[in-house]
């Protein structure tokens, strides 16, 4: 009797997965012409505009959202709280969620730099459909 062996689909799926795909040529060339960290860069700020930090990991943006995209344009920074129109507890509250969301900005991008050296390696791995 053989046993399934369930592979873990990965972190990105559905269109997050394409567009890193998407994104392997630009990756190539800037490995080869030795420019990696601003097309990553770049890669990573387009992936946000696409994919937001706020929305569920496993959300898949509308066809709306996607088509008033702009990569021309800077990215919104989130607003910082203002200590003199909160109570020291809203404060508190909003300052937590803000360091909260850079954290998760921190790791989603450390993650799509290792998702951009693996999508470098496409040819000799098998990713689910």
């Amino acid at each position: 009797m053989t046993s399934l062996v369930m592979v873990h689909p990965g972190a990105f799926q559905g269109s997050r997965k394409e567009f890193l795909i998407g994104e392997k040529s630009k990756y190539c060339a800037a490995v080869a012409g030795g420019f990696v960290k601003d097309t990553i860069a770049n890669i990573q700020r387009r992936y946000f505009k696409r994919f937001p930090i706020d929305a569920p990991h496993r959300e898949e943006p509308s066809p709306e959202h996607l088509a008033a995209l702009d990569d021309s344009k800077p990215d919104p920074e989130p607003p910082v709280p203002d200590k003199e129109s909160l109570s020291p507890e809203e404060y508190e509250e909003q300052m937590k969620k803000l360091e909260a969301r850079r954290t998760l900005v921190t790791l989603r991008k450390e993650v799509s730099v290792i998702c951009c050296y693996l999508i470098n390696l496409a040819p000799i791995l098998t990713f689910s459909k």
